[in-house]
């Protein structure tokens, strides 16, 4: 039997406020050449670069974007968080040590935002702000633009919406060509497309940065193909891998019940044509956890954000229960409910095989959304929301 949408957790549709973030940093040194490989080509790795010592604190708590971050002209960094019926801008000018607020992109008390992502421009002052929008009874995602850095907003477009599936979850993508992509959950079009009940990642673009969100018409990203598996993917982020050669992180349940129950996987795919198309030959799980034997369900790993670091492996981000004592919470657990650390990965070899995990922040249990951004080249900085709670951090 196919689980309803309200039994499997959905990564996107927890009540939106502001909400106190930790900061961490690390290096990462650069394991593929910056050229990436074509079919069959390995990618050479060096394990001694590897940081060994965790995760250092920048910031133990207060005010900080979720998960998105981008950098403005002028090199300040930028990003979003919603506020429930409106959307924070915050802003760091220490490389994201700090962040204060910086004026909002929209406020509607009749409107519940969530699941923002920002895009600057390169060598512009634009820089785009996608959103879920909820409201009398309808999802929408909305996309807004501002032409200052951020100072100030203006509406700029609806992707796709007003209807009553789900919709949200957009993450701002631009291909080398320029195109701006938006890659979204959709239980809108795996209903479209004969299977209700399931969601979809599906993606739109533009030619350039103006107009209607049609050029590639509205693309299935990932999904599981299998006769009987459930496919209910989200909160996807897109990499760039070399040219036209891009990589979708996802968070998914496992298509097939582990102990009568669905557990959240990570899994990923590739497209070679920018995405246009997607090779189901390539696609991957990038990480499930382990069983509980006690139970016989599997532990959950979910709400992942994945990054190129320094031109050479992919890393993810992610949220997990595995460390707790007792069986695994449920997927369709809220997310302000379920015990989680935070864990990484990256591929190894090449971007078909993964590493295994290592702890981000294990010292406090109630997490959510993790946001990873390249600072300067290896010097990467995660971003975790702590759900409210004050944390005190350390390495």
């Amino acid at each position: 039997m196919i689980p309803t949408p309200s039994k499997v957790h959905r990564v996107s549709w927890l009540p939106a406020r502001l909400m106190a973030l930790a900061l961490f940093a690390v290096s990462l040194s650069a394991c593929a050449p910056d050229v990436p490989p074509d079919r069959g080509e390995t990618v050479t790795r060096n394990e001694e670069a590897l940081p060994s010592g965790g995760w250092q604190v920048l910031m133990a708590s207060g005010g900080a974007p979720i998960r998105g971050i981008t950098r403005r002209s002028d090199g300040v960094l930028l990003g979003g968080a919603s506020s429930g019926h409106g959307i924070t801008v915050w802003v760091s000018r220490d490389n994201g040590a700090s962040w204060s607020v910086h004026g909002s992109v929209v406020s509607n008390p009749a409107v519940e935002f969530g699941d923002v992502t920002m895009r600057a421009i390169p060598g512009t002052r634009t820089v785009f702000c996608a959103f879920r929008e909820f409201a009398n009874g309808q999802f929408r995602v909305t996309v807004t633009r501002s032409d200052n850095d951020g100072d100030g907003w203006v509406y700029d477009s609806t992707v796709v919406g007003p209807v009553s599936r789900f919709v949200g979850a957009p993450f701002l993508f631009q291909r080398a060509n320029g195109d701006l992509q938006v890659y979204y959950d959709s239980e809108l079009l795996a209903e479209q497309g004969g299977y209700p009940g399931h969601q979809w990642i599906a993606m739109q673009g533009r030619s350039g940065l103006t107009g209607p969100w049609t050029a590639y018409g509205v693309v299935a990203v990932s999904r599981d193909k299998r006769a009987g598996a459930l496919s209910r993917e989200g909160m996807a982020t897109v990499v760039q891998l070399g040219g036209d050669r891009l990589m979708a992180v996802v968070e998914g349940v496992e298509p097939f019940a582990t102990g009568g129950a669905r557990a959240n996987i990570i899994n990923a795919v590739q497209s070679w044509d920018g995405g246009r198309t997607w090779d189901d030959s390539l696609r991957r799980t990038v990480y499930q956890s382990r069983i509980d034997p006690a139970s016989g369900r599997r532990y959950n790993a979910y709400v992942p954000y994945a990054i190129r670091v320094g031109n050479g492996p992919v890393g993810v981000a992610f949220c997990t229960d595995e460390d707790k004592a007792g069986a695994p919470d449920l997927s369709s657990t809220p997310p302000d409910q379920r015990h989680c650390h935070v864990g990484f990965v990256s591929t190894t070899t090449n971007f078909e095989t993964w590493s295994s995990p290592s702890p981000v922040w294990t010292a406090t249990s109630r997490n959510y959304t993790p946001g990873l951004f390249e600072r300067a080249p290896n010097d990467v900085i995660v971003v975790i929301d702590a759900l409210g709670g004050n944390r005190v951090l350390r390495r």
